[in-house]
């Protein structure tokens, strides 16, 4: 008497072996790929969850003594702000308000500082400022060499491609911190 091939456990285990198959080829490409650490304010993201609403307080109390704006390459002008942390870069292309602020190139960024009695603020300054591509870290220009020329703090920078980019950073003065990040595209 000839056994019959029981087809039913075949396909069961089967089926387990292409699982097992799957789930080591995407242990694999997933342990190949290289890891893109976002430094957004120069900490991991989830530093930044922690801590939030302490950056939007001290940027409320910062504003409180102080007027700020950033003047990118001589005549674009973005305050203070945070918002763009939470728009998408498509949003920021369509209607965005901080658009063309970069271009491919050398390019400047220069802060200018008041107190709110309008007088310039020179002393105990301090600016750290990232200009970084949204969705990768490898062309990431860290601006740490603001010089202060006729009232303002300057720094010089070059942007090497066309790309989506983000600018943010922090701004101390004494014990004071203003944070800034804004979404813009170079052209």
């Amino acid at each position: 008497m000839v056994k019959k091939l029981n087809w039913s456990a075949l396909y069961i285990f089967g089926l387990f072996m292409v699982g097992l198959i799957m789930i080591t080829w995407t242990i694999k490409s997933a342990v190949s790929l290289p890891v893109q650490v976002d430094n957004t304010f120069f900490e991991t993201k989830k530093e930044i969850d922690d801590k939030f609403n302490l950056m939007a307080e001290s940027n409320t109390k910062f504003t409180q003594k102080y007027d700020i704006e950033f003047v990118y390459n001589a005549d674009k002008v973005a305050p203070l702000d945070l918002s763009e942390m939470f728009l998408a870069q498509r949003v920021v292309e369509e209607k965005g308000q901080h658009r063309n602020f970069l271009k491919v190139g050398a390019n400047n960024l220069a802060v200018v500082i008041k107190d709110k009695e309008g007088n310039v603020v020179s002393q105990n300054v301090s600016i750290h400022a990232m200009v970084t591509i949204a969705s990768n870290n490898t062309n990431d220009i860290d601006l740490t060499n603001f010089e202060f020329v006729e009232d303002k703090f300057v720094s010089n920078f070059e942007v090497p491609r066309v790309a989506n980019w983000n600018v943010n950073g922090i701004v101390t003065v004494g014990e004071d911190k203003g944070y800034f990040f804004i979404k813009t595209n170079s052209k």
